[in-house]
C-alpha cells in the first residue's frame, strides 16, 4: 500500500487497536533493521524522531569532516585489529559489539564521500585501503562477529575493493596505484562468495589502456619474483600453511598475468606463461584450472590443443573435461557449461 492508504486506514482503528498493530509489526521487523534504521528511538520518541526526519529532508547533506573521520576510523582500526569487536574486554560494551558493521559502513560511505576533495585524498585513499585489509583480515580470522565481514555490512568485496582502487588511481601515480591495487589482490584474503578471478575483473576495469595493463603485468611479475618457491626447496619446508599462503599469492599473480595478456592479445602467451609459472603437485589439476580459464575466455581451439597435449603427456582429465571434449568434437563448440552437454 502506499502511505496515504495506510494513514486513512490508520484513521479509523481505536487505540488498542494501533497498540496491537504497532506491537505486531515490531516483532516483525529483523533485528538487524531495528538497529540499522534506529527503530527503538522512533518508538521511545515518536515525535522528536519525525521532526528530525522532516529537518533531514530538507536540509542540503553537509560534507563529513575530515579530522572527525579520520580520529573514527583510527579508532576503528585499533579496537578491530585488537579483538574488541570480537572478544570480551572493557573498552568496546558487549552490546556495541555486533554494531560494528554500521560503523564500518559509515565509515566506508564517508571516505568515499571525501574522496571529493583534492587536499585529502591520499589520506583518505590510506584509509579506505587500511579498512579493506582489515576486513579482508576478519575473513581469516575471528575480528568481528561475523566471518563474513563484507558481505555482513551489505557491502560486496568487488565494491570495496572497486572503491580502494578509484581512489587510489585519483591520489598517486599509476606505477604506484596499479602496484598497490595488484598487491591487495595478491596478498589479502577474500570471503567465501570472491574469487581471485572476480577481484581481477574489477581492476581491469581501470586498466584501460595498454600501457596500464603492461604495468600491470610487470608488477604481477616483480611480486611474483619477491616470493620464488623452486620444486626442491618446497619438498623441505615444515610449515605447511605457509607453503599453501605464498602458493595461492603465487597463483593468483599467475591467473592475473593470464589474464592481461589475454587482454593484450596474446592467449598462446598466457598459456605459456600459465604453464611455466602456476603451482600446483597434481598434474591433472593443473590441466584442468588452465581449461577451466580458457573456458572462460571462450578459447575453444586452445583449449582443444591443451587438453590433448595434456593426454599425450599422459595426464587423466576428470569426467568433465573429457565430457567437454566430446561435445566440441561434435559440435565445433563449447557446452553452456564445462562438462555440460
Amino acid at each position: 500500500m502506499r502511505i496515504a492508504e495506510v494513514r486513512a486506514l490508520l484513521q479509523g482503528y481505536s487505540d488498542e487497536q494501533l497498540r496491537l498493530l504497532v506491537s505486531e509489526m515490531y516483532k516483525r521487523i529483523p533485528r538487524k533493521v531495528i538497529e540499522e534504521r534506529e527503530i527503538d528511538e522512533l518508538v521511545r520518541n515518536p515525535e522528536r524522531e519525525a521532526r528530525a526526519g522532516r529537518r533531514r529532508a530538507r536540509e542540503p547533506a553537509e560534507p563529513p569532516d575530515f579530522e572527525t573521520v579520520k580520529w573514527e576510523a583510527d579508532e576503528f582500526i585499533d579496537n578491530a585489529t585488537r579483538g574488541f569487536y570480537f572478544a570480551p574486554n572493557r573498552v568496546v560494551p558487549k552490546r556495541q559489539r555486533p554494531k560494528w558493521r554500521f560503523v564500518a559502513k559509515r565509515l566506508y560511505r564517508d571516505l568515499l564521500a571525501l574522496t571529493q576533495d583534492e587536499e585529502y585524498l591520499p589520506q583518505v585513499s590510506d584509509l579506505l585501503t587500511k579498512i579493506y585489509s582489515l576486513l579482508c583480515d576478519g575473513c581469516g580470522r575471528y575480528l568481528f562477529t561475523s566471518d563474513a565481514p563484507f558481505r555482513t555490512m551489505g557491502i560486496s568485496q568487488e565494491d570495496f575493493y572497486r572503491s580502494v582502487v578509484a581512489a587510489k588511481r585519483k591520489a598517486s601515480s599509476s606505477r604506484e596505484w596499479v602496484g598497490a591495487a595488484v598487491q591487495l589482490l595478491a596478498d589479502e584474503n577474500h570471503d567465501y562468495s570472491t574469487t581471485a578471478g572476480s577481484l581481477a575483473h574489477v581492476l581491469l576495469e581501470f586498466l584501460d589502456t595498454p600501457s596500464l595493463k603492461e604495468e600491470a603485468l610487470e608488477q604481477c611479475e616483480r611480486f611474483r619474483r619477491d616470493n620464488p618457491v623452486r620444486s626442491r626447496e618446497r619438498k623441505r619446508w615444515e610449515d605447511t600453511a605457509l607453503r599453501y599462503r605464498i602458493e595461492k599469492r603465487n597463483n593468483r599473480l599467475v591467473e592475473l598475468a593470464f589474464m592481461l595478456k589475454v587482454a593484450l592479445s596474446e592467449p598462446e602467451t598466457a598459456v605459456d606463461y600459465f604453464k611455466a609459472h602456476y603451482l600446483e603437485s597434481s598434474k591433472e589439476t593443473r590441466l584442468y584450472v588452465l581449461l577451466a580459464t580458457l573456458f572462460r575466455y571462450g578459447l575453444r581451439d586452445l583449449w582443444v590443443k591443451e587438453y590433448e597435449a595434456g593426454v599425450r603427456a599422459g595426464v587423466k582429465p576428470r569426467k568433465a573435461l573429457e565430457d567437454t571434449y566430446r561435445f566440441i568434437e561434435q559440435t565445433g563448440r563449447f557446452p553452456e557449461y564445462m562438462g555440460w552437454g
